[in-house]
């Protein structure tokens, strides 16, 4: 099982291959939860970004400001 990090503009996701061999990927730091999955790690950061996207797109219809990054250390 693969179990690594990515970064966008700040955020981070945690990525994991199960079983079926796709890779799974959470945001991490947030309260929402945002999820994504890819079949390979080239696809899997777009779709991260996209995940992103989506979520900026959500807070900006619901008046919100998007949640800052939590500093996680690593």
């Amino acid at each position: 099982m693969i179990d690594t990090m990515i970064e966008l503009e700040g955020y981070r996701a945690r990525i994991e291959r199960a079983r079926d061999g796709m890779l799974y990927g959470r945001v991490i730091g947030l309260a929402e939860i945002i999820n994504f999955k890819a079949p390979t790690m080239r696809v899997v950061e777009r779709q991260f970004a996209k995940a992103m996207e989506a979520y900026f797109d959500r807070c900006k219809m619901r008046g919100v400001e998007p949640e800052k990054p939590a500093a996680l250390g690593f």
